[in-house]
């Protein structure tokens, strides 16, 4: 009688079906791993548009509670703190004219020193950017109805869109 030993060795089949195995099981972490680093990028995307947005809104917010007077036409607000000095808040875009005909993709929010009074005149690109990237009309809208001035602003970068809202109530109107 022939007596088999058993030899402890792997055959080639169960090597290539190891790592065969092994490939699939690779491919699948790899794919895993590029949507949590896609989902990640995109979420630190949306916190830098959220609090670029947060930041400029504020500070227009801020800007607007104590004013005197205020006037609001054509997505722009006019206001002045004290009727001395009069400010405006305004949509710009380089390739577009005043007044605008928000025909362009994207534009910044600037505010400008006015001369002459809240119904003055402003040098079209001058002034503080307050916030970029900002969608044009009607997506994004500045308007007043009483003494409530109301700010919707839609900003995107990339395949991210975030939308600001808010309104604001003048103490000194």
């Amino acid at each position: 009688m022939i007596m088999r030993t058993n030899r402890g060795g792997l055959t080639l089949i169960e090597l290539m079906i190891t790592i065969a195995m092994l490939v699939v099981l690779t491919l699948v972490l790899v794919s895993v791993l590029r949507v949590i680093l896609l989902s990640w990028s995109s979420e630190e995307t949306r916190a830098g548009i959220d609090i670029n947005i947060d930041r400029g809104v504020e500070e227009v917010v801020r800007d607007l509670r104590d004013v005197k007077a205020v006037q609001c036409s054509n997505d722009e607000i006019r206001f002045s703190p004290d009727l001395v000095s009069y400010y405006i808040y305004y949509l710009y875009n380089a390739a577009d004219s005043y007044p605008l005909a928000f025909d362009k993709s994207a534009y910044q929010l600037r505010k400008a020193a006015l001369t002459g009074g809240i119904k003055g005149t402003f040098t079209f690109g001058s002034g503080d950017i307050k916030m970029t990237d900002i969608l044009p009309p009607p997506v994004s809208d500045v308007s007043i109805s009483g003494t409530l001035i109301t700010i919707d602003l839609s900003v995107k970068r990339n395949d991210e869109t975030i939308r600001s809202k808010t309104a604001v109530m003048p103490r000194n109107l």
